[in-house]
Formats: C-alpha cells, structure tokens, sequence
C-alpha cells in the first residue's frame, strides 16, 4: 500500500487548497497532523513525497525534518515557508516554497519525482478506471467521461461520484458520502451533501438520461443503464 503525498500541516485551508490541486493534477493525499503518525506512515506505506508546514512555527517542522531525513527510505520532502530560513538546508529538505506558494513549484517537483520512477510502482496514484453504465471514470487522471464526452466536476464532486461508482447499487447515506468527499474534521451539512449531488446529475445530464437515484430520507445510488448495474473495474 503507497500513501501518496503526505501533508503535515495543521493549517486546513492550506491543506484543502493543495488537496484540490493535486488530486485534479491525479496525486492521492492524506493529512497527517500529528508527527508520530507521519513518521509511523513514512516507515510504512513509502509515500511518493512528503509535504512539510514550516509556516507554522507552533508545529516544530524542523524537528520532524530530522526525523523524516533519518527514516529508513527517505521520502522526498517539499517544506512551506513564510520566507527563505538558512537553518532548512541541513535538514535533508528537497524544495523550500516560500510564500506566495506557487503550485507550479510543487507540481513540478512531485512530477519530476514521478518522471523518475517506472509506470508500475509510481505510489500514490490509482491505477484503475471504473464504468457504470455510458459513464467512466479514470482515477489515474481524474478524468469523468459519459458517452465519450468529458464531463466537468470538481474534485470533491469527483470523489463523490467514485464512491457511488464503486458500489453502484447500494444506497449511500448522506453521511457516507460526507466521509467520502470532505476530510474527517471537516464540519459538513446533510443539505450541502444534496447540493453537490445536484451539481453531479446535471453535469451528467448534459450527456444523457439521469443515472442517481434519489432515495427519499436514505441517500443516493446509481441506476443502471442498458444492462442494469454494469460496473468494471480493472488496471490500465
């Protein structure tokens, strides 16, 4: 199991505006706000790289730089800072990215780590595409597609939609799709689950017949198509 991109930051709004970024640019991303679950996540799951808060000097980034550097299998490590800090460059750190953060800068750096690792153990990035009916799903690219035309979503309506992919017939409540779509301290309302929904059946609608299902009081599942309830799930 490969864990993505690790992001240690205790900054929410820093953590979703990069989770947004990378998952549309194909990356998977975990939070990780205490410092003995990254170093415990580094050691096991070989991350593809691993995102340092240095903003924030409540978090003590320096010191788990130190650990990251002295882990078995050393990630890549990215560092966020206010401003340029001469005490970073002995720690093993890879990229400095001083604020303003320009995401071009990371992506750069997580795809030139990627450009070097052969197409079969690239970690942190799926490698499975799902089908529902006319629908498709590339998770590798976040890509939806629906009778061969593409179909705008945004990132949090993508994992919605993959999570009624995968399991197309089951209804899901309201709350599992929260825990789906939005990261565990996120506070989320039932209505705000409803919304999205809404914006998924529309932009599938552009492109053919209505396929979510409304259970009233319940939740939301997928109906079939041609033949009912056609998933596939399979490698690139």
């Amino acid at each position: 199991m490969h864990a993505g991109v690790l992001i240690y930051t205790g900054n929410a709004e820093l953590f979703l505006l990069l989770e947004y970024i990378l998952e549309t640019e194909g990356f998977t991303v975990q939070l990780c706000s205490d410092a003995s679950e990254l170093i415990s996540t580094i050691e096991t799951e070989r991350p593809l790289a691993v995102l340092v808060d240095c903003s924030d000097r409540r978090l003590e980034a320096p010191g788990l730089c130190r650990r990251i550097k002295a882990t078995s299998d050393r990630p890549p490590v990215a560092v966020f800072a206010n401003a340029p800090r001469k005490n970073l460059s002995s720690l093993g750190i890879d990229v400095v990215i001083c604020s303003p953060y320009d995401p071009r800068h990371l992506l750069a750096f997580l795809k030139g780590i990627q450009t070097n690792l052969p197409d079969d153990s690239r970690p942190g990035v799926s490698r499975e595409i799902f089908r529902h009916a006319d629908i498709e799903m590339n998770v590798a690219t976040v890509r939806v597609t629906r009778n061969g035309h593409t179909v705008s979503l945004s990132a949090l309506q993508f994992r919605l939609l993959l999570h009624l992919m995968k399991m197309p017939t089951v209804v899901h409540s309201r709350d599992d799709l929260i825990a789906a779509g939005w990261p565990p301290e996120a506070e989320v309302e039932l209505r705000t689950v409803d919304i999205h929904i809404g914006h998924i059946r529309r932009a599938l609608k552009h492109y053919g017949p209505d396929v979510i299902r409304t259970v009233r009081s319940i939740g939301y599942a997928l109906d079939g198509l041609g033949r009912q309830g056609e998933i596939e799930r399979f490698p690139i």
